[in-house]
């Protein structure tokens, strides 16, 4: 058994902070639970931020992995300081969010919301006319509301601090101290606050990941503006009329494209290495307005040509939106946003993308991927806090935890295939609920039930309704525009 901790701080408030904090809560062993967001609301990656200005500062920093650095600190606190570009600039923090007008949830809802708390059945007017109403899909603003309902309903808003950014997070004297900032009319207020355990729960959707190709940044330089990331994708608006490449296979880049169909100069150019991800497979790209390309291996700043690995080229593009992902960042946890720069989109030194391995006080809720989102983070979140208050299955020897990343990163390397728990489902659900036991005798501590095998089939089958909408509007666009063009 781990000691008990009183005192524990939740960093983010979104979906994996809000069920961290009614786990640690109904655990029932906590004096102090204190839970801090940079954002102004609820929501964590499903607000929508509209107002603040989509870009990235630097791509060359990104590429270089030297983005969300860590700021300076003042050397006295308590302080106030003045606002500045440097410490509370949303595009140098990366705090905008990657939300879009027409974003859904893409998991049945039935596997996604948390087993006690199911999401309402409201549906958009674009989930009806492009799904019906028989649609498992749920507006950016339903998932929002969805998240603030559970701090609000039981009173767990109380608990939770925003407009604050938790920017330096230091175990002292066998303590967490946490260096907090809170930007108040037109100030930011400096102070510490202390601690037994941290969940961080800030998710990995904040720093957008591109592929390293040849001519990239030169293209950047020339052509500013037109390379574009799917996090800072707003809408169609933007490209109307305008030859576009959209770069990569996964969900994003399916949105991004049916987003665009109609308001791009024809056809939407798609640029894939390798396959589509299986669950899709080829349909989300066999729409007539499409035409697929083989991954871009240079980008020609001088002549404005890209070239792609089956050696066809491309002049006169406007803009390349790359749907290639995210990287992790922690940047208020030096040593271990260090160690991330120094693997491929990872977090090192974490077991079972859950638990530090040094230091197991420090844990982590939604850092992984492959399915089950949210679903997963409730198994993750009440291991964790039963963990915390002393009361769960001992972690393995640190030996055999640093013996298991190192397996991991031998076979997956990094990146999605590190941290995605698919197809493994059954045992890592299981491996949670083992750790976590059941709910100590007189508390109200939260009870995982076992892995659902029906919970598969519903997975099998949850992709059928976005396939059948690609379908129908292939369709209707082929009636007008004549049969699918050849593809790869």
């Amino acid at each position: 058994m781990v000691p008990k901790n009183r005192r524990v701080a939740v960093i983010g408030a979104g979906p994996a902070g809000a069920i961290a904090t009614d786990a640690l809560v109904k655990e029932e062993a906590f004096d102090t639970i204190r839970v801090f967001d940079r954002h102004a609301a609820i929501g964590g990656t499903w607000i929508h931020t509209p107002h603040l200005p989509a870009a990235i500062p630097s791509l060359r920093d990104v590429l270089a992995g030297n983005t969300d650095a860590a700021i300076p600190i003042p050397a006295q606190l308590p302080a106030v300081t003045a606002v500045s570009e440097q410490v509370n600039g949303h595009q140098h923090r990366f705090s905008d969010t990657a939300i879009h007008q027409n974003l859904h949830s893409n998991i049945t809802p039935e596997i996604m919301s948390f087993s006690k708390e199911p999401f309402p059945d409201t549906l958009s007017e674009h989930t009806l006319s492009e799904y019906g109403r028989g649609a498992p899909f749920r507006h950016h603003t339903t998932i929002r509301d969805w998240v603030e309902g559970i701090f609000g309903r039981n009173g767990y808003d109380k608990l939770v601090e925003l407009n604050t950014t938790v920017e330096r997070a230091e175990k002292i004297g066998g303590e967490w101290v946490l260096t907090l900032r809170k930007e108040k009319q037109g100030r930011n207020y400096w102070w510490r606050e202390h601690f037994d355990g941290l969940v961080v729960a800030t998710g990995h959707y904040n720093v957008p990941w591109f592929p390293q190709i040849d001519g990239l940044l030169d293209w950047d330089t020339k052509f500013p503006g037109s390379i574009v990331h799917s996090k800072h994708f707003r809408g169609p608006e933007r490209f109307k009329g305008k030859r576009v490449i959209v770069v990569g296979a996964s969900v994003s880049s399916h949105e991004v494209i049916h987003e665009i169909l109609d308001a791009v100069k024809a056809p939407v150019y798609s640029a894939i290495r390798g396959d589509p991800i299986p669950a899709f497979g080829w349909e989300p790209f066999l729409h007539p307005k499409i035409e697929l390309r083989k991954q871009i291996t240079q980008l020609d700043a001088a002549n404005g040509r890209v070239h792609f690995s089956d050696g066809s080229i491309l002049d006169h593009v406007d803009h390349i939106i790359f749907g290639t992902g995210y990287t992790f960042s922690v940047p208020f946890l030096p040593e271990v946003q260090n160690g991330i720069r120094n693997a491929y989109r990872r977090l090192p030194g974490v077991w079972q993308h859950t638990w530090n391995i040094e230091d197991p006080t420090l844990t982590f809720v939604g850092m992984l991927g492959g399915g089950f989102t949210f679903r997963v983070y409730e198994y993750q979140a009440v291991a964790v806090a039963r963990h915390l208050a002393g009361r769960a299955k001992a972690l393995p020897p640190i030996p055999d935890q640093l013996e298991w990343e190192r397996k991991r990163v031998a076979e997956k390397k990094g990146g999605k295939d590190y941290y995605s728990i698919a197809p493994n489902y059954d045992a890592f659900f299981g491996l949670l609920r083992d750790i976590a036991g059941e709910p100590a005798p007189g508390t109200t501590g939260r009870k995982l039930e076992p892995f659902n095998p029906e919970w598969m089939k519903v997975w099998a089958a949850m992709v059928a309704p976005k396939i059948q909408g690609w379908q129908r509007k292939r369709k209707r666009a082929e009636e007008e525009l004549g049969p699918v063009r050849a593809k790869l």
